[in-house]
């Protein structure tokens, strides 16, 4: 059963969990990573890795208070990692707060690895075959139950340490108690549930749920008074929750692991292993897996502290409590308790796309030949066609393939700043059409003016040449504006090379600078000609600063002062200010002015793409945009922009 869920709207698709998932059990769904129940094994991975804690496990809290009200004998299993979970107080503090918690009594786990410890040796001793697979970590369980069932018969038929200590303290020590277990584990939740090991363990609470616990009941750890465990007691068993702790644990003599046994930890190793043993490529006769570096280092193990850290604390806690001679007549005591259990096969089949199916998604991420595969691995598979083969099965979409999303962006960015500029376009058009107007209607009435003196022969040379040379610079100061409007609403492929950011500004201006005037608003330009020039696509640099002038511009419909700044800070850097007396922005608007659609201008106004497209633009060319703005004294916006390495200003 899968134990791992995502709060829903704290998922932001960045596929980590997906990447590094080692059972590919999670795939997105509804704008969110969601896990795929029957085929997660609860290794907690997509847990640990997840950056926005939207990863959701389980809890057992509310059935653990439910167990504590209804039953007189509760017992707890504490992990054996409990000394390094908890680093800054006394193992006996950690006891006596479960005790106050309300549970009758608290055991060690580590005893129960003590029993499967004992089992492993002998049958490690009477197995004469290959490939024994000894492990307490129900992930690798459910993996090889779901992945590899041609390995189920090589899985040692041993419970785990937690299921043998539940087995114990209800079949022995306190029958008709009720057992739960707490450590750092996710999938010990899932195997709680399975039906081969059913009634062993009651519950399972993972540290982060015990701390909520005592928290709940205002329980400090520090404040406690040491408690010993009760139960039988054990010793080197305690040192399985450290890498290598169970080849002490089943006692195994250095003369029998070599060349006889492999030991493997963390989720790559435990991965590749399995499929090498799946391949018979492997000959030893005992393998010893977990998917974590060890209890100590599990999902739920605060990691405050470095992994030495950890180890010494269960080291020391260990040497500290060992009664070797105890430990053994414990061991007689429970010498007959069954420890036996069996596998299932869960292997759930896909199916399996053909060629054309497989082939149809790549061209879809822009992957129709071999040689645009690019198998980087970024999309959490190893190869384009795996990607694609899982996209078919529904557990993968397209949008995972990185290249492509990035070409994807990029094609839409680039319609956004051409939509801006159509927008834009349309708005600079109407404000200057009357500006136009005024020297056609000069043309006109010397056009005839000139008609009557020609008509009448009054025509005297000198000023027909008057009134033809004033036609001629009216006629070309409106033919200069349309040109500038055609280049700005012109779209063309970017193209980076060495650009004079004053000079951007200035043109960037000239499209603006009749707006300017019919709202009376004074410019003030403060450029340092000494600017080194920037590596950046002149068109693109210019709509940003036409957006960024026309939004000041528009702030001061009564008029105002515009002030544009150029300067070199840091030594490498060109700062530019666009700064105006206007409005300003409420504060609660500033965090949203660079999002796509947010405007606070008047309906038929602005569509809110503008400063979206800036924000792109000025990303694109590895700088950023910062805005300072005070309600009633104005704005203002600034661009800071990567100088060319070669150019000295």
């Amino acid at each position: 059963m899968g134990v791992v869920h995502t709060i829903r709207g704290k998922c932001k698709r960045c596929y980590s969990c997906i990447r590094n998932c080692p059972a590919k059990a999670i795939r997105i769904k509804d704008g969110q990573a969601k896990v795929i129940e029957e085929r997660c094994i609860a290794c907690g991975t997509c847990v640990k890795v997840c950056a926005l804690k939207a990863k959701q496990v389980e809890s057992d809290v509310v059935k653990v208070w439910q167990l504590s009200g209804e039953y007189p004998s509760v017992i707890a299993i504490l992990s054996s990692s409990f000394p390094a979970a908890f680093p800054h107080v006394r193992p006996g503090q950690v006891v006596a707060a479960l005790k106050k918690l309300g549970f009758s009594e608290v055991t060690e786990v580590a005893f129960g690895a003590e029993l499967v410890g004992r089992a492993y040796h002998r049958m490690l001793r009477e197995n004469g075959g290959q490939g024994l697979i000894f492990t307490a970590c129900p992930a690798v369980v459910q993996y090889i139950e779901k992945y590899y069932p041609q390995l189920i018969d090589q899985l040692a038929p041993i419970v785990s340490p937690m299921v043998a200590m539940g087995r114990a303290i209800k079949e022995h020590y306190a029958p008709g108690a009720k057992a739960v277990f707490i450590g750092p584990c996710i999938a010990k939740k899932g195997e709680a549930q399975d039906e081969k090991v059913t009634g062993a363990i009651d519950g399972v609470l993972t540290f982060a749920e015990l701390d909520e616990m005592l928290a709940a009941q205002g329980i400090d750890l520090a404040t406690q008074e040491e408690v010993q465990p009760s139960g039988p007691k054990p010793y080197i068993g305690r040192m399985y929750a450290v890498p290598g702790g169970w080849l002490r644990a089943a006692d195994l003599s250095t003369d029998i692991m070599k060349n006889e046994v492999v030991s493997a930890e963390g989720k790559e190793q435990v991965v590749k292993i399995v499929q090498e043993l799946a391949q018979g490529n492997i000959k030893a006769r005992f393998l010893e897996l977990l998917f974590c570096q060890g209890c100590i280092n599990g999902p739920f193990i605060p990691h405050d502290s470095s992994s030495f850290k950890r180890r010494e604390a269960l080291i020391n806690y260990t040497l500290d409590e060992a009664d070797p001679a105890q430990t053994e007549k414990d061991l007689a005591q429970y010498a007959g308790l069954d420890l036996s259990r069996r596998f299932t096969t869960r292997h759930t089949v896909l199916p399996i796309p053909n060629e054309e199916e497989i082939t149809g998604i790549l061209a879809r991420i822009n992957k129709a030949k071999p040689g645009d595969e690019l198998n980087c691995g970024a999309c959490g598979y190893h190869t384009c066609r795996e990607l694609a083969t899982r996209v078919s099965q529904g557990l993968a979409e397209v949008e995972m393939c990185w290249p492509y999303l990035l070409e994807r962006l990029e094609a839409d960015q680039n319609q956004l700043i051409q939509a801006e500029k159509l927008t834009s376009l349309g708005q600079m058009a109407a404000a200057i059409a009357h500006e136009i107007n005024n020297p056609l209607a000069g043309v006109l009435t010397y056009t005839q003016l000139l008609a009557k003196k020609i008509a009448s022969q009054a025509l005297d040379k000198e000023a027909g040449l008057g009134y033809l040379a004033k036609m001629e610079s009216e006629l070309t100061r409106t033919s200069r504006m349309i040109r500038n409007l055609l280049d700005f609403a012109r779209q063309s492929e970017p193209v980076l090379r060495p650009v004079d950011v004053n000079q951007v500004i200035e043109q960037a201006f000239s499209l603006l600078g009749h707006q300017a005037e019919l709202q009376k608003v004074k410019l003030i330009k403060e450029f340092d000609i000494t600017l080194p020039k920037v590596t950046a696509d002149f068109e693109q640099l210019r709509q940003v600063f036409v957006n960024l002038i026309l939004n000041a511009v528009q702030a001061m419909p009564a008029g105002g002062t515009l002030t544009l700044h150029t300067t070199l800070v840091n030594n490498n850097q060109l700062k530019i200010d666009v700064q105006d007396t206007g409005c300003g922005i409420p504060p609660e608007n500033l965090s949203k002015l660079f999002t796509p659609f947010f405007t606070t201008k008047g309906k038929g106004k602005g569509v809110g793409l503008g400063l979206a497209v800036v924000f792109g633009i000025v990303h694109r060319h590895e700088g950023r945009i910062e805005v300072k703005s005070v309600v009633g004294k104005g704005s203002t916006f600034t661009v800071y922009l990567g100088a060319r390495r070669d150019e000295k200003g």
